[in-house]
């Protein structure tokens, strides 16, 4: 990390955490000043200047950092404190104390009153500046703070004014700041009720309730002629140091996009009818306790409470309407909405048609797709008796040279002439489809084989016919095959016009071919090779084969993994990828697989023995499902007298994404049973997956294969790339403590680089091809290097 990024994060790491210095260094100087009250004014007056002025700094750098120094809401509140700060320090600091003047005291009074006013218009601008209605603000404000008035003014303001007889100067001066906290206090709450995740919020909302107390509380002590109570100054200077505190907090981000709801939430509702039901409760429950006692009270105190049951009269009467006009509002934002409400649902339905035949049609050419076509195919009958009817697949020639050459937007452009040109041969009834890519269908009820040869040859003619696009001439054919024997299913439909396609394909370009049980050869030949995998065991035709495993480091043979070899009697061999596909399908891999599992432990327990070398024996998912699969293993390696940790079995991730996740848990679940018994497990093909690093974090697994797929490239013009990703899998290996096998390794300088990535093995026809078990014996005796060479 640079100097200036070190700088930077330090910045940002105090800057994180500077709103809370701020609180405790804040909440300190204010428990000083508390207790400096009433005894040492000079000390007293001094902490409320560094209080206040600390707090205008902290405003002043808080909005800075925000983004918020040109808010209007925010620039009145820097004014508000800057204000306050200036009052405290020129009418109290040096008039009163200073210089004693007791004049200039009232400067700090009328100071304050102006920083109170400052702080209520920025919150009001604040409020006025959320979305929804442009006063849905003021009035939650205004309902939480009349209704909050009502016992204000019954506990507090009322008796305060009767206890003091006439509305002095000063009293004036007392009574005003209560009523403009708890206004300010009102708005503030508003916001913080439906603003979630605001922390500053809150706190503001809390400095404001602490002066709204302060300033009664002072209210109160002023009516009774005792001093200020030294809790009135926790509750202003507390008033500062929350303000300041909440601009410091990093939520403080988040104000310029401050957006509550135009509708009230729940919180705020709530809050409505404790105000709307409790405030006015309050009041009468107070002026029926001072009428109580008004019989024995004095009769210039009883006069006031007259005009006072006017004052809570009239607050409520505005407090019903402010209520009935925020209803109103609500009202018309429930309108508004219903009226969204109905164009939502109108544009729902449009859109629910535009999807339904989006469903069932092409988005490039307006055909239907394959969804269409088997609906289509479905409803065409099939009986006996029924009119003929006939299915033509069509494959574009050459349409990949066209996408390959020109690019897909030119390729696009094709496909749509192409439908273009399909659909005038189409007459009503029929079904003109384009499954996907190239390949279109079309389907003709009612229509013979003759009539159907007739549409395919127009098809053709159609089809080879010049395309003009972007000033080029381009030319394709197609290839059709055709259906015109009656299929029981959709699905077998497709399956014999697909094959008919193949014919026209292999046939050449521009061809048509029509389907007929002949083309089902592939199908026979499939079964007639697992007929033949079936009486293969008991032929004894099968066998395997040894591929050595080597140490890259020392030369020596590792392992050998065991390759199954299929040779039918009187026939050619069959390569793996063709018949282990068919026994994984009948189910044949079981039994073959525990003949090459048995067969591998018995000629690898002398090779065991005598060199210490392991032997690997690929498993199939199909073997691994089987329940007895584990019990198996074991009891040939007991059998054989072949240590356990002797045998290694490879599996792949391919097999495990073709299981369901239950079927994949019981499998992790035997291959960790036979890894605690000693058995190692392989991974095969690593990388070639899509989930081979999430398989690593669950599968029981000691040896990583990588697939030759990344061996070849390590040698070839373009190898940085290749050998990064061997490299990288290589380390991840080292770092999981797994061993790697690296496959395919066919020249020294591909063992070279792999030596000198740090892998440990590999495996390849530079060591040897696949051997028989005698020429493992012989191999064994020498080192592969030398066999090599």
């Amino acid at each position: 990390m640079s100097p200036s990024e070190l700088k930077t994060a330090v910045r940002q790491a105090v800057g994180s955490r500077a709103w809370l210095v701020f609180l405790l260094l804040g909440s300190a100087l204010t428990v000083i000043a508390t207790f400096l009250t009433n005894r040492w004014l000079g000390a007293e007056v001094l902490c409320w200047v560094l209080g206040q002025g600390a707090s205008a700094l902290a405003v002043f750098v808080g909005t800075r950092r925000h983004g918020l120094a040109r808010s209007r809401p925010w620039r009145l509140m820097r004014a508000a404190v800057v204000v306050a700060w200036v009052a405290t320090t020129l009418g109290w600091g040096i008039g009163g104390v200073w210089l004693g003047h007791a004049e200039l005291l009232e400067l700090y009074r009328i100071g304050t009153l102006a920083a109170y006013v400052l702080s209520l218009a920025a919150l009001i601008l604040l409020s006025v500046q959320t979305d929804g209605s442009r006063w849905a603000g003021l009035l939650d404000g205004g309902i939480l703070s009349v209704g909050a008035a009502m016992p204000l003014w019954t506990f507090l303001i009322a008796p305060a004014i009767a206890v003091s007889g006439h509305l002095s100067i000063g009293l004036v001066l007392a009574l005003v700041p209560p009523v403009i906290d708890l206004f300010a206090y009102g708005v503030v709450t508003r916001l913080a009720l439906d603003s979630r995740h605001a922390p500053w919020l809150y706190m503001l909302s809390a400095s404001y309730l602490a002066l709204f107390v302060a300033d009664s509380a002072y209210l109160l002590d002023q009516v009774a002629g005792r001093p200020a109570d030294p809790l009135t100054t926790a509750g202003w200077l507390g008033w500062f140091v929350l303000l300041g505190t909440a601009v410091l907090h990093p939520s403080l981000a988040g104000a310029g996009s401050l957006r509550p709801a135009a509708a009230p939430g729940r919180r705020r509702i709530r809050a409505f009818l404790a105000v709307a039901l409790l405030s006015p409760a309050a009041s009468i429950v107070g002026g029926w306790r001072s009428g109580a006692g008004s019989a024995s009270a004095d009769p210039a105190v009883t006069a006031v409470f007259t005009p006072a049951d006017l004052v809570v009269t009239v607050l409520t009467l505005v407090l019903a309407v402010l209520l009935v006009l925020r209803l109103s509002a609500v009202a018309g934002i429930a309108e508004t909405q219903a009226v969204d409400l109905r164009e939502s649902l109108r544009r729902q339905e449009i859109l629910q048609r535009s999807l339904t035949h989006r469903a069932s049609h092409d988005p490039l050419t307006g055909l239907g797709n394959r969804a269409l076509l088997i609906q289509a195919l479905q409803a065409t009958p099939t009986a006996p008796a029924a009119s003929a009817s006939a299915l033509l697949l069509l494959d574009l020639d050459g349409f990949k040279d066209v996408n390959d050459t020109y690019g897909h937007p030119v390729g696009d452009e094709l496909l749509t002439i192409v439908s273009r040109r399909l659909r005038a041969l189409v007459h009503r009834g029929q079904t003109l489809a384009r499954l996907g890519g190239d390949e279109f269908a079309l389907l003709l009820p009612g229509t013979d084989r003759q009539q159907a040869l007739a549409v395919a040859e127009r098809i053709l003619a159609a089809v080879r016919e010049p395309y003009r696009i972007d000033g080029r001439e381009l030319y394709v054919t197609t290839s059709i095959g055709v259906l015109a024997e009656a299929a029981t299913t959709a699905t077998d439909a497709l399956r014999d016009a697909d094959l008919a396609l193949y014919a026209a394909k292999a046939a050449g370009k521009n061809q048509i071919a029509v389907f007929d049980y002949t083309l089902r050869a592939e199908r026979l030949h499939h079964a007639e090779l697992a007929a033949g995998l079936r009486k293969a065991l008991a032929a004894d035709e099968f066998t395997l084969a040894y591929q050595p495993v080597v140490n890259l480091t020392t030369g020596a043979v590792y392992a050998v993994e065991a390759l199954l070899r299929w040779t039918p009697s009187g026939g050619r061999r069959v390569p793996p990828d063709v018949f282990v596909p068919v026994a994984e399908d009948t189910g044949l891999i079981v039994e073959i697989g525990r003949w090459a599992l048995e067969q591998a432990c018995a000629q690898a327990k002398q090779w065991h023995r005598r060199y210490g070398i392991a032997v690997t024996v690929n498993v199939s998912g199909r073997q691994l499902r089987e329940r007895s699969f584990r019990d198996t293993v074991l009891e040939i390696l007991t059998r054989h007298a072949l240590p356990r940790n002797a045998l290694t079995l490879e599996v792949t991730e391919s097999m495990l994404l073709a299981t369901s996740p239950a079927e994949t848990q019981r499998i992790v679940a035997v291959l960790a049973d036979l890894r605690a018994h000693g058995v190692r497990i392989a991974l095969d093909d690593f990388g070639t997956g899509y989930s081979s690093l999430a398989y690593l974090r669950t599968l029981p697994v000691d040896i990583l294969k990588i697939d030759r797929s990344f061996t070849t490239p390590l040698t070839g013009a373009d190898h940085r790339q290749a050998r990064a990703f061997t490299k990288a899998i290589v380390e991840l290996a080292a770092g999981l403590d797994l061993s790697t096998v690296v496959e395919g390794v066919e020249s020294r300088e591909q063992a070279e680089i792999l030596q000198q990535m740090g892998c440990p093995l590999a495996q390849g026809y530079l060591f040897s091809p696949p051997i028989s078990p005698a020429e493992v014996d012989d191999l064994l005796q020498i080192s592969p290097w030398q066999h090599v060479a």
